[in-house]
Formats: C-alpha cells, sequence, structure tokens
C-alpha cells in the first residue's frame, strides 16, 4: 500500500492539481491525504473561499483525506508553510512520498542547490545578509546569493515559487529526518503568478482568481442581474437559491473558468458565489485597522514576523491607513515584500504572535475536514500509526489536546471566526457563522 501526501491551498482547486493527482494515481498511489490550508494563505491574506468548500472540490476530484493545516504555518513565510506541513505528515506515521510541483527543467539540479543550501547554511545566511544591507529584498538577496554558487540558468529556475517551496519541503524532510519519499512532479500549463487565462486548460490559482472577481464586480454592476424577480432572494447582496433560470443568468460571467477547473469544482465555485464568496484582503480592512490601532501603543514587535523596523513603519504610518491593499503597498520597501507586509498585518489581526510554536515548531495534531467514504479505511490506518492526536470533532478535541495543543486549534477556530464573521457581514448570511456546527465534509 502507498499514502502520499500533498501541502496545498487549492484556492481553488483547478486542473492543474487535478493533473497531479491523476499523475499520483497512474504512479500507484492508493490514498492521498492532502494537507491543506484553511481559510487563510501563504501570500499573506484570506483564501477566496472557504476551507469546506475547497474541501468538497479536493474531495470530489480524487483526494481521498483532507486535513487542515494550522494557521501558524498556513499564513507562514515558504520555510514555516513548508516545515508545518512536512511535520504533520510525518507524524501521521504512515505517508510514504510527499507530493509537489517544481518548474525545474533538471530535477536533479533542484536536488543539488537543495543539498547545498542544507549543507552551506552558514554561509548563505552571511552572504543573503550582506545583500540584504545593499537594499536587496530578502528573495532577490537569496538569488544572488545563490549566483555565487550556481550558473544563472539553474539559479533562475530555483527562484520560481513552485521551485521555492520544493527546496523547502526537500529542507524540512531532512531536517526531520523523515522517512518520507520526495515525489516531484513537473508542473504544466502557466507560470504560478500569471495573472490571466491561458489558451489551453491548465491556468494558475491567481488567473482563476482574478476571472472570479471580474465576474463578481461584474454581475455586481450590470442592471441585467438586478432585476425584480420571485425567484431571487436578496439580490442586493448578489444571494441566490439554485432555481434553474437564476443559476443560468449568474453563471454567463463565470463561463470564461469552465475548462480551467474541474466541473465538480465550478459547480461549487457557481453555487456559492454571490452568498459566501469572493472574499479578498480588502474586505478585512475594518478589522485589520481596528486591530492595529488597540496595538499601536505597544507596538506589533511580538507578533510572527514583524520586525522593530517595520512595526516602527506601521506606527508611524497608520494615520494614512485606508484600505489593507493600500496599507501594505505603503508599508513596502526594497527589504520588505508586498507578501512578507500582508502575512504580518494577518498576523496581527489573526493574533499570531512569536511565541505560538512549540520549541521544535512541530504540528502537534491533526483536524481532518473531510474524506472520501469508500477511504473510511484511511481513518483506521492514521489512527494506529500517528504520534499526534487526529480530530474529526471539535467538541471533543479538548478530550484528546493537551493545554498547549488546545491552545494552538483555539487559533484555527477563531481564525475561521473572522473569516466567517466578515463573510456572513458582506454577503449577509449566517450560513457559515460557526466551526462547532460545521460537519465533516464526506463525499
Amino acid at each position: 500500500m502507498k499514502i502520499t501526501g500533498i501541502i496545498c491551498e487549492y484556492n481553488p482547486f483547478h486542473n492543474g492539481h487535478k493533473y497531479q493527482i491523476d499523475k499520483l494515481r497512474e504512479s500507484g498511489s492508493d490514498y492521498i491525504i492532502a494537507v491543506m490550508s484553511g481559510d487563510w494563505v501563504q501570500r499573506g491574506g484570506p483564501a477566496i473561499i472557504d476551507k469546506h468548500s475547497r474541501t468538497r472540490m479536493a474531495l470530489k476530484s480524487g483526494v481521498d483525506m483532507v486535513i487542515e493545516l494550522p494557521v501558524i504555518y498556513s499564513t507562514g513565510a515558504a520555510g514555516d508553510f513548508a516545515y508545518g506541513g512536512v511535520s504533520l505528515l510525518d507524524a501521521l506515521g504512515c505517508v510514504d512520498e510527499l507530493s509537489f510541483g517544481c518548474e525545474s527543467p533538471s530535477l536533479e539540479a533542484l536536488e543539488d542547490v537543495t543539498q547545498f543550501m542544507l549543507t552551506h547554511q552558514e554561509e548563505l545566511a552571511k552572504e543573503i545578509a550582506s545583500y540584504m544591507k545593499e537594499g536587496n529584498s530578502y528573495p532577490k538577496a537569496r538569488e544572488l546569493a545563490l549566483l555565487n554558487h550556481f550558473n544563472e540558468h539553474i539559479v533562475e529556475g530555483l527562484c520560481k515559487p513552485n521551485n521555492t517551496l520544493a527546496t523547502e519541503y526537500r529542507k524540512a524532510l531532512y531536517n526531520l529526518d523523515s522517512k518520507i519519499k520526495p515525489c516531484p512532479i513537473h508542473r504544466i500549463g502557466s507560470n504560478y503568478n500569471e495573472t490571466k487565462l491561458n489558451m489551453q486548460s491548465y491556468s494558475s490559482a491567481t488567473a482563476i482568481r482574478e476571472c472570479i472577481l471580474s465576474s463578481y464586480d461584474y454581475m455586481k454592476n450590470d442592471d441585467s442581474y438586478i432585476r425584480s424577480n420571485d425567484d431571487i432572494v436578496g439580490i442586493s447582496n448578489m444571494s441566490f437559491v439554485g432555481n434553474t433560470a437564476v443559476r443560468q443568468a449568474m453563471s454567463e460571467p463565470l463561463s470564461p473558468i469552465i475548462n480551467h477547473v474541474p466541473s465538480s469544482t465550478y459547480d461549487i465555485l457557481l453555487e456559492r458565489l454571490g452568498r459566501s464568496y469572493p472574499l479578498t484582503s480588502q474586505n478585512f480592512s475594518r478589522e485589520v485597522g481596528y486591530k492595529a490601532i488597540l496595538e499601536k501603543e505597544e507596538g506589533y514587535e511580538d507578533y510572527l514576523d514583524v520586525s522593530r523596523e517595520l512595526s516602527d513603519k506601521i506606527k508611524k504610518n497608520l494615520i494614512y491607513f485606508q484600505s489593507y491593499d493600500q496599507f501594505c503597498t505603503l508599508l513596502k520597501t526594497k527589504e520588505i515584500t508586498y507578501s512578507r507586509v500582508s502575512r504580518c498585518l494577518t498576523h496581527i489581526l489573526l493574533n499570531i504572535k512569536k511565541d505560538c510554536y512549540d520549541e521544535d515548531k512541530k504540528a502537534s495534531y491533526a483536524r481532518v475536514l473531510g474524506f472520501r467514504k469508500d477511504s473510511e479505511k484511511l481513518l483506521s490506518i492514521i489512527k494506529e500509526s500517528s504520534s499526534i492526536p487526529m480530530i474529526t470533532k471539535l467538541a471533543d478535541a479538548s478530550n484528546v489536546l493537551d493545554e498547549r495543543q488546545m491552545k494552538l486549534l483555539d487559533r484555527d477556530i477563531m481564525a475561521a471566526h473572522i473569516f466567517d464573521f466578515v463573510s456572513a457581514c458582506k454577503y449577509q448570511s449566517n450560513e457559515n457563522a460557526n466551526e462547532f456546527t460545521r460537519q465533516i465534509v464526506i463525499i
């Protein structure tokens, strides 16, 4: 029996993700476990749609089980994101391989660079620090440091987003002395950050999100969609009840993505559009601004990833706060990227501080979001082999978690409640209002 793990966001699930799963089935994977970000993702901000909907997408497209990546990892930098996911899969005690996408034309070169980074960490750290003193951002400084040791072609490939994560996965496996074997799959289709749908069927999640947001804006602003009709409920907030005529009317602007996501993903996106999503960082502007004002006197250095320099800059510029995105743009510098600023503001909002990790930084519980009914045996396998508690029902969590673990889980729950609160306010719907009333997804 072969069990494969994937660390992912599925924001949303698209054809590239389905391609990876199909490849794993072809190679003999009996079970596929996805450790997926919850409602908050690694770029620093909310997922476009809630984690339970994304869990349904994954399970309907062939994933056997979805486990939530705790928010302290899902909103972290690449190294923390990777280490959290790998440590969780490793603790399950039954995962044979870790599958991840990569963009490198040479997997051997990726392995060589990863091994070099592991064995020359101190030397690289000094070189990176030197380049940052010259005014380079961390990603650029890292690139320049690697160019001292590898040719431009290799480094250019390594610094692409998926390859950056690939190296972090390999480092995490090494540092954990894990028996899990890496299983890289060459990424196909658009680049990770491509903002436009491509002519084929493999577009980036970024491009698909942009299309969804454009579709929703079109629906809101086009008078042809805003009409008096007994079939439409709460039309001022673009809600609908699944009536066929309404569904056809609303599906038209979303149709550009129909060939870029599995049909099950498209149906879920269409079902939830205007009822609970889309959500963006901008929708959390008031909450972020309010939390920043509350914390201004004491500063923000206690929060994860926030340096003294950034803390001072937030305090100094808080009077100019207008919105989440505008404030990120205002605060970013050559040394501090937009994404890092966004992650830091998310950490402030969600109360994620530098002391949130255990001493070894390993994931300490596994919360199951959903599983396929025909893969129920996987639950038994994990229960027998796992070195960390598995949670399938939140109400029972306190019976199996210690005090430290409960504090971490409570942070996940609070993060979800903040996400659902803003969704409820925007769409005038309380159907997703409480984590404790949400049922585990079973397909």
